[in-house]
């Protein structure tokens, strides 16, 4: 599979922005890549910091249904072309809901973003790497491929492997469903059977990390027995 046709940009604001822009114009899996980020941005408006050598990217989709979920898609992807750029797979892992760890910390994150109905079905997905950067004195912990010890590539190198991922992932959700991409997600997922706990604000549920629902919903057992559903919100080990 080769790497679809994408747009390389010096400087953007945002590549979510930029593709929301020209999602009427440009076709279903074209992305966006930029040297440099002015006004990246992570889930729940937080920045996201930019750094030379990193990997900052968004990818426009065009679909119908349960769009959510192509978080998980996205992180499947993601994983697998980290992983396979590596070598060393068993050092990556998926947390809930759109985030990539390496050695338990975060190196990656996912933000998707749509826009009205000027853009009818488009939805972009910004996926934000730590190559060979990544912040200091942020809330939780970040690291990136090169504090790691591992090979760093060139963002375009990550896109190589990153995009065609996406597509078959992408071909399998809307082919079969969330159920595959579900059982994948879980196979590398990290905290399954642990205890944690959920940020809803007002709120911060404790119990144990049971899996995912149909819909992609994180399944919490509280402390009396009952199954809740989280669909948004942050969790965190105890």
């Amino acid at each position: 599979m080769s790497t679809p046709a994408f747009t390389h940009l010096a400087e953007v604001g945002s590549t979510n922005d930029w593709l929301l822009a020209r999602a009427e114009t440009l076709p279903d899996g074209h992305w966006v890549i930029a040297d440099r980020q002015t006004a990246g941005r992570g889930r729940r408006g937080r920045a996201w910091s930019d750094g030379t050598g990193n990997f900052m990217g968004s990818v426009l989709v065009k679909a119908a249904g349960p769009v959510q979920q192509l978080s998980f898609v996205a992180a499947l992807a993601l994983h697998g072309a980290l992983a396979g750029l590596s070598g060393q797979p068993a050092r990556f892992a998926l947390k809930w809901p759109n985030d990539l760890l390496l050695d338990g910390i975060k190196c990656a994150g996912i933000l998707l973003e749509r826009q009205g109905s000027a853009v009818g079905d488009a939805l972009v997905i910004g996926i934000g790497v730590n190559l060979a950067h990544h912040p200091d004195g942020t809330e939780r912990p970040a690291t990136s491929l090169a504090a790691a010890g591992l090979p760093v590539p060139p963002p375009v190198g990550l896109l190589d492997k990153l995009a065609p991922a996406f597509a078959h992932w992408c071909a399998m959700w809307a082919r079969d469903g969330f159920a595959p991409i579900r059982e994948a997600w879980l196979e590398r997922s990290t905290g399954l059977g642990t205890r944690i706990v959920a940020r809803l604000g007002a709120e911060s549920p404790e119990g144990l990390f049971e899996g995912l629902a149909e819909d992609g919903a994180l399944l919490m057992r509280l402390d009396d027995g009952t199954m809740r559903a989280i669909h948004a919100g942050e969790v965190f080990a105890v």
